[in-house]
Order: structure tokens, then C-alpha cells, then sequence
């Protein structure tokens, strides 16, 4: 049975989600079909009201977790981010790079997917126990934080100057990787805007929900109609 704080929880949901990407390590690309499971709770409101609005709440950021593994997990190139060699490689292919800041296995994996899920959800979704299994192992990796601990490193976990001063996982953004600023020639300086044209994809999913739905806070009576969002693809810098 789940627990918030002091809080037996009966009743939960649970998305589960599967995709195919590749584990690149020490030069070598493995294919892999991963099976993902998540355990969410919806807080309940105090009146009918506030229960309305927190479970439309609840439905969209379910949609947005959904997107951003749409988004981000087709196709997905998971790489040991401090492997120079590896990195340099996963970068010159046209797929999304998930960033891992050691070794890419499931126990590791599964944990950035628990704190970037959780990032997203913010107050509106509590992020339970996570399961993830990968065809090329035998074993399942299950990872829960119940009081929010993770065991992962801050942005230095990589070389160079990043735009963000939060690794992915702890941003609440559409990304599952770093934005390195280049490195100028000498007697040369990076421009202030080398990031202007990188669009956020849950920006334009966040404003397309609210259009469909701010006029009905407060008095919706079912659920929200869903908005589809065409999938993002990232631009190389």
C-alpha cells in the first residue's frame, strides 16, 4: 500500500508506458525495449469546487508527463554523459540523447525518470513508487522517494558551461539533456543569445491546454478535452 507522509493511500493510478531506444557504453550501442510503470496519486480537494479543479489539474499535467515521454524516450540514445568518447558519438546522431551522469543502467535510469516525472507533476500529481525492465536484462528496477531524496549530482556532473544552472531531471521543461555553450575560438566571445532559437516544447503544450481550458475552471462537470500536440523535435547546436 502507498504512503504520503503519515498517509495510507487505497486507491492510485498507474501509467505505463513502453519505448524503444539504445544504451550506448564504452563505444557500443545496445537496442533495448523498456517497459515502464508509474504509480501516481491526485490529491482530493476539500469541497466540490476545489476537488473539480484539482482533478482537471491532475488530468492535464497526466497528459504532460505523458508528452514529455513521447517527446523525449522514441528512439532515445541513454549515454553516460561524463564518457567524453560516448557523448561525442550519441551527438552526432539525429536521435534525442537522454543524459545520464554514470552509468546508463536501469537502477540509474529509472531514478532521473522518478525526479524529472516528479518535476513536472509539481503539487498538482504525487510520483509514487517507479518500475522499469529492459529486454536486455533479466532484472526490473523499482525506485521510489518518498521524501523527495535523490542520490543524483548537481549541473557540474558534466564539462563545460551549461545555459541552466539545474540538470535536467530537477528542471520542469521539456529536455532530458544539458545545452553546452560552445567554446569560442581565441580572442573570440559566445554571443549572449546562442540559445534564443531553442524552443521549450512544453511552453507551446502548456499554452495550447490553457487555451482549451481556462474557461472552464471552476465550473467544468467533465473531463477536459484533450489537446494534441505534435511531436517535438530538438535542433542541433
Amino acid at each position: 500500500m502507498m504512503t504520503v507522509g503519515k498517509h495510507k493511500i487505497r486507491s492510485h493510478m498507474t501509467l505505463e508506458y513502453e519505448f524503444t531506444g539504445m544504451r550506448l557504453q564504452e563505444g557500443c550501442f545496445t537496442p533495448v525495449d523498456w517497459k515502464l510503470s508509474v504509480n501516481l496519486i491526485a490529491p482530493r480537494g476539500t469541497s466540490e469546487k476545489n476537488r473539480t479543479e484539482k482533478e482537471l489539474k491532475a488530468g492535464v499535467i497526466y497528459n504532460k508527463m505523458h508528452f514529455w515521454l513521447d517527446s523525449n524516450l522514441s528512439g532515445v540514445i541513454m549515454v553516460d554523459a561524463t564518457n567524453e568518447d560516448d557523448l561525442y558519438l550519441a551527438n552526432l546522431t539525429a536521435n534525442i540523447t537522454l543524459y545520464c551522469p554514470g552509468d546508463v543502467t536501469d537502477d540509474h535510469i529509472v531514478e532521473l525518470l522518478h525526479a524529472k516525472l516528479s518535476t513536472l507533476a509539481g503539487d498538482s500529481l504525487v510520483v509514487g513508487e517507479m518500475t522499469l525492465k529492459g529486454s536486455d536484462t533479466s532484472a526490473i528496477y523499482t525506485f521510489d522517494s518518498p521524501d523527495g531524496a535523490y542520490s543524483m549530482p548537481a549541473i557540474d556532473y558534466i564539462e563545460g558551461e551549461t545555459r541552466d544552472s539545474e540538470p535536467w531531471w530537477y528542471r520542469n521543461d521539456g529536455f532530458c539533456f544539458e545545452f553546452i555553450k560552445p567554446v569560442p575560438a581565441e580572442g573570440e566571445t559566445v554571443p549572449d543569445d546562442v540559445f534564443e532559437d531553442i524552443v521549450d516544447p512544453m511552453t507551446e503544450f502548456e499554452r495550447l491546454v490553457k487555451e482549451a481550458t481556462e474557461s472552464y475552471i471552476g465550473i467544468i462537470k467533465e473531463p477536459a478535452r484533450i489537446v494534441q500536440v505534435e511531436k517535438w523535435k530538438p535542433k542541433t547546436v
